[in-house]
């Protein structure tokens, strides 16, 4: 069974279809890489994956479980951006702690990872 399986799965923005019948299996530990010209819905198969945009159609499984209709916060998924500075208004250590804060890690750890991390760059 895959790790990860996406079946049948349409997205669209408001009329325009982005993906049509996309179906995607990924085994556990599998690497693998969308590749594509612009606009053939490489970016957009990653946003319903982290759950930023759902599915007209299709279906979502991962580990064996229905994610089609979970939030994305309630995911537990990573999800890296292009553009390097996640949220630019932010300090590189409240960039590291947001994530951390969401998943109600006590302050101490945070101050910990934060602070370890800034001295490793």
């Amino acid at each position: 069974m895959a790790l990860l399986s996406l079946k049948n799965i349409t997205v669209a923005y408001g009329k325009n279809i982005v993906l049509k019948n996309l179906n995607l299996e990924v085994e556990q530990g599998e690497l693998i890489s969308l590749l594509g010209p612009s606009g053939c819905g490489k970016t957009t198969t990653l946003r319903l994956v982290g759950g930023f945009i759902q599915a007209r159609e299709g279906q979502f499984i991962f580990n064996g479980k229905d994610y089609t209709n979970i939030p994305v916060h309630k995911r537990n998924f990573g999800f890296v951006f292009q553009s390097y500075a996640l949220f630019p208004h932010l300090t590189v250590f409240n960039n590291v702690a947001f994530g951390l804060k969401q998943r109600n890690v006590p302050e101490k750890e945070i101050k910990k990872k934060g602070n370890g991390y800034i001295r490793n760059r």
